[in-house]
């Protein structure tokens, strides 16, 4: 059972243009049950320990109105060295609310006991508590060169969390599974395909995804009740003509420099490829979760919202994405477990 946080995550991973489909941490922008082609796939990572120990005490800053605790500090997990990470409750605007949060933050109470939770699993090999300015700090460098993400997102917006790295071959499964219920905790990110598809944010990409059968996306045709409960009209999906236009509008875009066209088969593909070792992610998948998409790369220094806004008015397409700003919202998510909005995040420039 896929936690609220991978599932979320996948969907971000979808949109951002990396073929694969999850549940953790919410997606980006989308209809409710987000079932958009950007709409799920994944997002984990690889683990390490940095040096230097030495059991200091921190003051770990909560929520309002909670006091600080003193932690033991074990050995400092960089972000991007943590195979998964805990996001405790938040009442940050930026914050997925998840219900089982109750509208609060964790207490320091929560904190230390999902803290001695996470280091008394067999499957974990280091963890490390992270508080608000600890994690602004890091946030701040992994942004350095995304000015309107470090204007989108403050100290105070930024959840307390647990960085940890499992041991090898463990089931990374069980380890969310044993503390999806502890109290104080909001969801557990795996980071493993995260970080994979991190790995060319100074390409000038886009992902053009097309609509498919049975879409719940507003552009492919569907329709919602008016609470957005329920779809009460399937979309369609993109027909032949449709992406004959499409080849033809790409091609006359002065912006392009090249683009190539993936069917559900070469995404499944390229997909199994990338995920090798995610055995659960992959049996979870089938050739008719991925969807079709063009994959569009454009002239360095070129204008990206341009070409973006025309591609997302095409008849056909579900959705289009600027992959490095999809692509920092994604890590935003995963290690820090912010999603700053979008409008502010993407905007020209960024």
């Amino acid at each position: 059972m896929n936690s609220p946080v991978e599932e979320r995550l996948r969907a971000a991973l979808a949109e951002a243009g990396a073929s694969i489909d999850p549940d953790t941490l919410r997606p980006l922008p989308a209809p409710a049950r987000r079932r958009t082609w950007m709409d799920a796939r994944l997002l984990v990572v690889g683990a390490a320990v940095t040096a230097g120990v030495a059991a200091t005490a921190v003051g770990l800053t909560l929520g309002p109105g909670d006091d600080q605790i003193a932690v033991a500090e074990p050995a400092r997990i960089e972000p991007g060295k943590a195979d998964m990470t805990v996001i405790m409750c938040s009442t940050s605007a930026l914050v997925v609310k998840e219900p089982r949060c109750g509208g609060r933050d964790a207490t320091a109470q929560e904190v230390s006991a999902a803290e001695r939770a996470v280091r008394g699993l067999p499957q974990v090999e280091a963890a490390y508590t992270v508080d608000q300015q600890h994690a602004y700090d890091d946030f701040r460098v992994d942004f350095a060169l995304n000015r309107p993400m470090l204007d989108a997102v403050k100290v105070a917006d930024l959840p307390v969390s647990i960085r940890l790295t499992v041991k090898k071959g463990a089931d990374r499964r069980e380890v969310e599974k044993s503390l999806r219920a502890l109290p104080g905790i909001g969801g557990v990110a795996d980071n493993t395909a995260t970080e994979a598809a991190l790995e060319s944010r100074s390409e000038m990409r886009v992902n053009v995804f097309l609509c498919g059968k049975g879409s719940s996306l507003p552009s492919c045709g569907a329709e919602r009740k008016p609470d957005e409960s329920m779809v009460v009209k399937e979309g369609k999906a993109a027909t032949s003509a449709q992406k004959n236009a499409l080849t033809r509008l790409i091609d006359g875009m002065p912006e392009v420099q090249s683009h190539t066209f993936e069917d559900q088969q070469a995404a499944y593909d390229n997909f199994r490829r990338e995920f090798a070792s995610n055995k659960a992610l992959l049996n979870a998948t089938k050739v008719s979760d991925m969807p079709e998409s063009f994959r569009v790369l454009l002239k360095q220094g070129s204008d990206w919202a341009t070409p973006v806004a025309t591609l997302r008015r095409q008849p056909g397409v579900a959705s289009v994405f600027y992959v490095p700003c999809q692509q920092d919202s994604m890590l935003a998510l995963s290690r820090y477990g912010v999603r700053p909005p979008e409008d502010k995040v993407c905007s020209p420039g960024s």
